[in-house]
């Protein structure tokens, strides 16, 4: 039977700031990569809708497993047929988010199909289009809201499958869950912080007129940063499976 382990936030927050400043001059230059491929994928490309964003977004994950595997100290860094073996927990994470935003996207159309044919459907078929057409930040925000609170099941313990097949070890969702059960405040405590964090560059970016320049160059030290609680969340749950 696995044990059940509390989430210690501050001894993990602590120890992942500890990690940055022993590891000073690898962080920054972690850092700076970061800032440069979000240059180049949001400013010299158009995100999303740019067509080479997809090779850009294959690069961006070759970073992401070179930093965990040198955070633990897995070598070869990038070369080696363990990254073959992320795809799969990789696969269903992104899979398992599709298919919950996806259902997000459709909940408020649900009513339509009920009563296509009577006179509420059609009051409510107009105040969904008024709704989404003219309140767009309010429906931003409770999307972020509702994503947050699913959070700790599509992405933060799913990750820990993720970091798992990376580094040579079973990448079995079932086996992740398992041994992060008990953990669901924790896991959104520390999504809720970061987001808002990011929230609050983009807001002052905006409000200064450098539009995401402030997300991009402040935002990457704490995705750093934030990719070490990832790590040492890892460590806390997993550290003693060899």
């Amino acid at each position: 039977m696995v044990e059940i382990k509390t989430l210690p936030l501050k001894t993990i927050c602590r120890e992942s700031f500890s990690y940055i400043h022993t590891h000073l001059r690898s962080m920054v230059i972690f850092t700076v990569i970061h800032i440069v491929l979000l240059i180049v994928g949001f400013k010299f490309l158009d995100g999303w809708y740019d067509l080479c964003f997809l090779p850009w977004l294959i690069v961006y994950y070759l970073f992401c497993c070179f930093f965990f595997r040198f955070y633990f100290k897995k070598k070869p860094y990038l070369i080696t047929p363990k990254l073959i073996g992320t795809l799969v927990p990789s696969m269903k994470i992104f899979t398992l988010s599709f298919l919950v935003i996806t259902l997000l996207l459709l909940l408020p159309l649900i009513p339509l199909f009920l009563g296509i044919k009577t006179d509420w459907g059609s009051a409510y078929g107009n105040y969904l289009q008024h709704y989404m057409e003219e309140d767009t930040k309010m429906m931003d925000t409770i999307t972020v809201f509702v994503l947050l609170l699913i959070s700790p099941f599509i992405y933060f313990r799913p990750i820990m499958a993720w970091i798992s097949s990376l580094i040579g070890r079973s990448g079995a969702l079932k086996t992740a869950f398992a041994r992060t059960k008990g953990n669901y405040w924790q896991m959104f405590a520390l999504m809720t912080i970061f987001e808002l964090l990011f929230i609050v560059l983009k807001f002052m970016g905006d409000a200064l007129g450098i539009n995401d320049w402030l997300l991009i160059i402040i935002g990457s030290p704490l995705m750093i940063y934030f990719n070490l609680i990832l790590a040492q969340t890892y460590d806390y749950f997993f550290l003693e499976i060899e």
